[in-house]
C-alpha cells in the first residue's frame, strides 16, 4: 500500500472541492481563520527562546466544509534546540444534515524529540454534532484510516488505524471561550493522543489572548524517549 499515492489522491480531490475566493466578494463570507502567536525569551545566566505559531483557515459552504491547520513549536536553550514540532492537517466535511457529516482528514507530524522522524495518516468516517446551542457546541468523529510512521531507531511502517476526535467549545463569559479538543489515532503499533485545552479572551473585535495546555502521548516510543510531552503557552490571537 503506497500511502503517498493515497495522500496525493486525497489532496487532488479536496482541491477540486475547495472553492476559489473571488475578489469581488465583500462583507462577511464563508471564509474564516485565525493566527495564533506566542513567544518568550530569557537572557542572563541562561539564554532561551520559545516560539509557538498556529494558523487556521476554514471555508463553510452549503455542503462542503474545509479546514486547514498548521502548527509550529520551537524551543532553544543556550543555543541548543530542545523542542521542534511541526504539524499540517487538512480536513474536508460533507454535510449530511445540520448535525451529521462525513469527513476525510490528511495529517502529517514531524517532531525531532518525540522518537519519530514523522507520523502521517489519512482517515475518514462519520461526524456528529451532539450539542449545538448559543452557549457552545460538541462535535464527535470516528472512522478508520491508515498511518505511516518512522521511528528514529527503526524503519518506516504502514498500519491500519482508527481515529477518534472530540471538539468541545463553551462560551463561559461574554468575551471568553473555553475549548477542549482531543484527537486519538490508534493502531497495533502505537496509540497517539493529542489533548488541547484553551481559554480565549477577546480584547477587541479581532484580537484576543489565549492560554493553552497541550498534551501529546505516544504509547510505544523508542527506548530513552518519554511517552508524554506537554506545552503550556500564552499567545496573541488574531481572528479574521
Amino acid at each position: 500500500m503506497n500511502l503517498w499515492k493515497i495522500h496525493a489522491f486525497f489532496f487532488a480531490f479536496s482541491l477540486a472541492a475547495w472553492p476559489v475566493p473571488s475578489g469581488a466578494d465583500t462583507g462577511e463570507g464563508p471564509w474564516s481563520g485565525e493566527f495564533d502567536l506566542g513567544a518568550s525569551a530569557k537572557t542572563g545566566n541562561t539564554r532561551s527562546t520559545n516560539v509557538l505559531a498556529k494558523f487556521r483557515l476554514g471555508y463553510q459552504g452549503n455542503v462542503w466544509d474545509h479546514r486547514l491547520r498548521l502548527d509550529a513549536l520551537r524551543k532553544t536553550d543556550s543555543g541548543n534546540t530542545t523542542a521542534a514540532r511541526y504539524l499540517a492537517q487538512f480536513q474536508s466535511n460533507y454535510e449530511l444534515t445540520d448535525r451529521s457529516y462525513l469527513f476525510a482528514v490528511a495529517r502529517g507530524e514531524w517532531d525531532e524529540f518525540a522518537g519519530f522522524d514523522y507520523q502521517t495518516s489519512l482517515s475518514g468516517g462519520y461526524g456528529y454534532r451532539a450539542w449545538m446551542s448559543d452557549r457552545g457546541s460538541l462535535a464527535l468523529e470516528a472512522g478508520p484510516g491508515v498511518r505511516r510512521s518512522k521511528p528514529e531507531d527503526g524503519i518506516a511502517e504502514t498500519e491500519l488505524v482508527a481515529r477518534f476526535r472530540g471538539d468541545l467549545n463553551i462560551k463561559i463569559r461574554e468575551h471568553s471561550d473555553f475549548g477542549q479538543e482531543v484527537n486519538v489515532i490508534t493502531g497495533s503499533d502505537n496509540t497517539q493522543t493529542e489533548a488541547i485545552t484553551s481559554v480565549t479572551t477577546r480584547v477587541t473585535g479581532s484580537l484576543g489572548l489565549r492560554f493553552s495546555f497541550t498534551l501529546i502521548n505516544n504509547t510505544d516510543v523508542p527506548h530513552g524517549t518519554k511517552k508524554t510531552d506537554t506545552t503550556t503557552a500564552a499567545s496573541l490571537v488574531y481572528t479574521f
